[in-house]
């Protein structure tokens, strides 16, 4: 599920170069995004990120790095596990039952 005004990026759409050997180092990088990922408002996910299934990042986030582990919620900048063993759901209930925190794999 996608917020809006997220931005994914692949590239710094820039090149910084060593002046020393003329040589580019801020080479881009694909992003792979799992199944049953969150991502919140005004996230930002860095180029060469992968972001495992079943996780939640947070708004206003920015992934410089790739959290691979599933069932967790990714926050901050730098974004950083912020809590493991979670899954989310769009169904507005109090409690779930195994089935339920288990549909999104179907």
């Amino acid at each position: 599920m996608l917020s809006r005004h997220i931005e994914i990026h692949t590239t710094d759409a820039h090149s910084v170069i060593d002046r020393e050997t003329g040589e580019r180092f801020d080479l881009g990088g694909p992003v792979t995004i799992g199944d049953h990922v969150w991502i919140g408002m005004g996230a930002i996910i860095s180029k060469g990120v992968t972001i495992g299934d079943d996780n939640i990042v947070g708004a206003r986030s920015f992934v410089t790095k790739s959290f691979v582990d599933s069932g967790t919620i990714i926050a901050g900048a730098p974004a950083k596990v912020i809590k493991t063993g979670v899954t989310w759901s769009r169904l507005l209930r109090t409690r779930y039952s195994e089935a339920d925190m288990e549909a999104w794999r179907q």
